[in-house]
């Protein structure tokens, strides 16, 4: 077993108050009344751009984190409200505390039994009055349900957690670091270095940047002036597909393909109601071969519109532009909202709006809290995705990493509707989800891409590089519509019960029930899944698609 410390970010959730903890849980179900008070506190929060650093919030919120009833035992006391180790002195804190997942499932119509066992540590704390750090480890043996078995086994990847090796006959061994360092320079100025994901919107998917692909490096600089908060956000990014299996040249990179990313993140609070943010990011590649354009530094400039960079300079990078919106309806309530443009051309779009190139997403969602009752929470969102989005001429430069979209789970050329239900009582959590998606696929033995799978060529890069799986471009310039392809569906629910057991940690047992259904033009298949374990709940694992 290989253990890597790799400075990160991805959570902190260190929760005494009088510590400078940068950093709020990323995992979607923490905390329904601390979501709560996030969204509509008193102090003017730009909550878009997730993880939300501590130092933004006020003492008031932070004292909600204390509100833990556990056993007066100081032992166990000590276990799930301080931490297992602790080492602190006047200017420095550290906390040590393990992290597992433990689960037992079955899938019944497959019979087949699915278990996962992951052990790790966090390592938390602080060093003087303005730098804190972190980091995470979890190695992970795993047998999984057949669709996520089959989509592992063809991107070589266990979703967002990392490369899977062959475990036993039908299972996977994986493992997962994660940390950072957070530097304050200033109530104005913020940085962060490490290794971790990020989130952009206040729903329960992004179509600008979300966090369901793998872990990757990034630099975070976070500008704070009143109502306005400005983030750069720069990563570097892999491409394990296509270089692995089709040997495409390397030049000056040892390993998998590498690519960058640069992006800028413009969040106004303009007034306790309305939020809207600006969204530029561009994808570029660091090889010295015809048709590259190296490490171009001008991406690097925090301040400049990089659209026009890009266009000056006749690259061949992917640019994307979004918007981020959200309303306050009531007291309790918001409407939320997002656009991206992916190479969107207004004037095809004005002749004619199936031209394949008029690329863009749109996202339309409310979340309601105590809705009906005290503690319920719901949620519905709708997400479209045309044909092509995220995807690229030159795949190794598309919006993914990892195997994985940088975006959507499903990609692109799709729609989907989400609704989710949370009720609280005490420390129990009864949550109920239902999805339902409609996309285009790939038409079996058919090598031209349909607009669904970012990591096919929309172009004739194949041809021109001699090289496979990668498609063979698009049907036509125009006449692109919607769902093209392999027409697909599914509809996934689930239900869950859990007992939460330690705040500081997310600690919790569940009891979770899933059907999910699969049919195209081809094939149907059910699964019906149970699943019970206890787990540190700290990550967002997205099977949900």
């Amino acid at each position: 077993m290989r253990l890597s410390f790799v400075f990160l970010f991805l959570i902190n959730y260190n929760l005494f108050a009088q510590l400078p903890t940068p950093n709020l849980l990323l995992v979607k179900d923490y905390s329904q009344s601390l979501d709560k008070d996030l969204y509509f506190s008193e102090k003017q929060l730009n909550t878009s751009f997730k993880p939300i650093i501590k130092s933004n919030l006020s003492e008031s919120f932070h004292s909600k984190f204390l509100e833990n009833k556990a056993s007066d035992k100081k032992y166990i006391k000590r276990v799930f409200t301080k931490g297992l180790f602790i080492l602190k002195g006047s200017n420095y804190f550290i906390s040590v505390d393990p992290i597992f997942n433990f689960n037992l499932g079955k899938e019944f119509i497959e019979k087949k039994d699915l278990f996962v066992n992951s052990r790790g540590y966090l390592v938390s704390g602080n060093i003087g009055g303005n730098l804190s750090f972190l980091t995470t480890f979890m190695e992970n043996q795993a047998i999984f349900p057949n669709y996520v078995d089959s989509y592992i086994s063809k991107n070589k990847i266990v979703p967002g957690q990392g490369y899977a090796r062959n475990f036993k006959k039908s299972g996977y061994d994986y493992a997962m670091a994660s940390g950072y360092f957070s530097l304050d320079f200033s109530k104005i100025f913020t940085m962060q270095f490490g290794h971790g994901k990020h989130f952009i919107g206040d729903g329960y998917r992004s179509l600008l940047l979300s966090d369901n692909s793998f872990n990757y490096p990034f630099l975070r600089v976070e500008t704070k002036l009143g109502k306005i908060q400005y983030t750069n956000l720069y990563a570097e990014l892999q491409d394990i597909r296509y270089f692995d299996n089709n040997s495409i040249d390397n030049y000056d990179q040892i390993g998998f393909a590498k690519k960058y990313m640069s992006t800028h993140y413009l969040d106004f609070k303009i007034n306790k109601k309305i939020q809207l943010s600006l969204f530029e990011s561009v994808i570029w590649r660091s090889n010295h071969a015809p048709g590259e354009n190296g490490f171009d530094i001008q991406y690097l400039n925090p301040i400049i519109f990089l659209r026009p960079v890009e266009y000056s300079i006749n690259s061949p990078d992917n640019m994307l532009l979004g918007l981020n919106f959200r309303y306050n309806v009531f007291s309790s309530s918001y409407a939320y909202s997002q656009l991206l443009l992916d190479e969107f051309v207004l004037d095809e779009y004005r002749n004619d709006k199936n031209f394949w190139g008029n690329k863009f997403g749109y996202q339309l969602g409310y979340k309601h809290y105590d809705f009906l009752t005290k503690n319920l929470t719901t949620q519905i969102e709708y997400n479209f995705v045309r044909p092509y989005t995220y995807a690229h001429q030159n795949p190794t430069q598309n919006y993914g990493h990892y195997n994985q979209s940088l975006a959507h789970p499903v990609g692109a050329n799709f729609s989907e509707i989400i609704l989710l239900n949370n009720f609280s009582f005490n420390r129990f959590l009864f949550k109920t989800k239902f999805v339902f998606i409609k996309y285009g696929g790939k038409i079996s033995n058919d090598p031209i891409s349909y607009g669904n799978d970012i990591y096919m060529s929309t172009g004739n890069f194949a041809e021109l590089n001699q090289v496979s799986n990668i498609g063979s471009g698009r049907p036509s310039d125009y006449n692109i519509k919607m769902y093209q392809g392999n027409l697909t569906k599914i509809n996934y629910q689930s239900i869950s019960v859990s007992y939460l057991l330690s705040k500081k940690t997310n600690l919790k047992c569940t009891i979770e029930i899933i059907n999910r259904l699969f049919k195209n033009e081809n094939e149907e298949f059910n699964s019906q899944i149970f699943n019970f374990g206890i787990k540190t709940d700290l990550f967002n694992n997205y099977y949900d698609y």
